[in-house]
């Protein structure tokens, strides 16, 4: 009787709460997880969670809605530890909980179980308004096989307007060893907006398939310059050997107009070993306009240049803005350690 009590002392402050509707209280077999003290109820879940009691699963799911956080958490990370598919659905829920340590334990346990079912949960996620649990839910969505996960975090590395999201997502893309993803890169790559086709250059140099080089060789003709710079990086990342790829490449820089550009290409051309590139560097690290271009041509001098380089940069100490003068020290400080 007194276990009754307790189980409905815990139902009546989940309605009150407007957690759960005012039907009868579930079934509950496990009745630590409907005590009265909210340390015995997350400790219960906690405990059955280590021990991978596939039979408390619908236990389990029965208090998903515990109306303190701890406990909602620990049954949340059970559930996962589990594994047992039935539990999606009420996971899936979890992903609208007002409290983002919930929605966060909730991206794990979906990614920990890795049923496709989960990916509807996890899409809501992606869109969180904290960009950690964000970080989190593209994690997990990545543990889930198939194209249906792909294409969502493909989406979000081409699209989103998060630079660190964006970057989040390709680590995962990469970390899944997503080969399928080449394809849909490079049709972005030749034919989406101009934010996106620059996204997509970046994403297949880090995913690093020399069978990408011909389509970034025709990005290096991109008519949006952050598309040239990019496809320039990427070559460098795929294919550092390549004469035809170095010939692409210097080709492209003596066309080019736009001068940040023209030093990406340069310092690719450099780390392919052609001195011509040291040169445009050299060059535009004082007549660079505006300043970030002359910051790039620090910041390459220091991947790519020697000791007598280290004059140049420390006149360029002398540059009128930070962001050049920033640079420079930097670029120093890697040349005399190298």
């Amino acid at each position: 009787m007194r276990e009754l009590l307790r189980g409905c002392i815990v139902w009546g402050a989940l309605i009150a709460l407007g957690l759960v509707g005012c039907s009868d209280p579930p079934e509950v077999e496990y009745k630590d997880l409907v005590d009265e003290d909210s340390q015995v109820r997350a400790d219960a879940a906690m405990r059955l969670g280590q021990a991978k009691a596939k039979e408390a699963v619908d236990s389990l799911i029965a208090v998903i809605n515990d109306p303190d956080e701890v406990v909602r958490v620990n049954v949340i990370q059970a559930l996962g530890e589990i594994g047992d598919a039935r539990a999606v659905p009420a996971l899936n829920e979890m992903a609208e909980d007002p409290l983002k340590s919930v929605r966060q334990a909730t991206c794990m346990a979906l990614g920990a179980i890795g049923d496709p079912a989960g990916i509807a949960g996890l899409n809501r996620l992606l869109y969180d308004p904290d960009d950690k649990t964000r970080m989190i839910a593209t994690r997990n969505l990545g543990l889930i096989e198939g194209p249906e996960s792909l294409d969502l975090l493909l989406n979000l590395a081409l699209r989103d307007e998060s630079e660190m999201i964006r970057q989040h997502v390709i680590k995962v893309v990469v970390y899944r060893g997503a080969r399928e993803a080449i394809p849909q890169l490079e049709r972005a790559l030749a034919s989406e907006a101009d934010l996106v086709r620059a996204n997509a250059a970046r994403a297949l140099g880090e995913i690093g398939d020399r069978s990408s080089v011909p389509a970034l060789v025709r990005g290096l003709d991109d008519p949006y310059f952050k598309v040239r710079s990019l496809s320039a990086h990427a070559l460098w990342e795929l294919a550092p050997d390549d004469p035809e790829v170095r010939a692409a490449i210097k080709k492209q820089l003596q066309d080019e107009q736009q001068q940040i550009t023209r030093v990406d290409l340069a310092w690719n051309l450099a780390r392919m070993g052609d001195p011509e590139g040291l040169e445009v560097l050299r060059l535009f690290l004082f007549r660079g306009d505006p300043e970030d271009v002359r910051a790039e041509a620090a910041m390459a001098l220091g991947d790519v240049g020697d000791e007598s380089d280290i004059e140049l940069l420390q006149k360029a100490t002398n540059d009128k803005k930070g962001l050049v003068r920033q640079q420079a020290v930097n670029a120093i400080k890697k040349l005399k350690k190298a």
